[in-house]
């Protein structure tokens, strides 16, 4: 049984996401992982030319 992980960067906030269990969404043929449903309101409601918060790392939500 393969138990590895494979992580992405929530595009908003910059956190390291759980690809498996994340909240997702796709713009451009690509998909996009958030931590939460904030980001992902967020990043759905931003023009594609909009860019990330300055944040590394940290929940946006808290």
């Amino acid at each position: 049984m393969n138990t590895s992980k494979t992580e992405a960067i929530d595009p908003i906030c910059g956190m390291a996401v759980d690809t498996a269990t994340a909240l997702h969404a796709e713009r451009d043929g690509k998909t996009f992982y958030f931590c939460s449903e904030h980001c992902r309101e967020k990043f759905l409601s931003a023009s594609g030319d909009s860019k990330p918060d300055d944040k590394s790392g940290g929940c946006c939500c808290e």
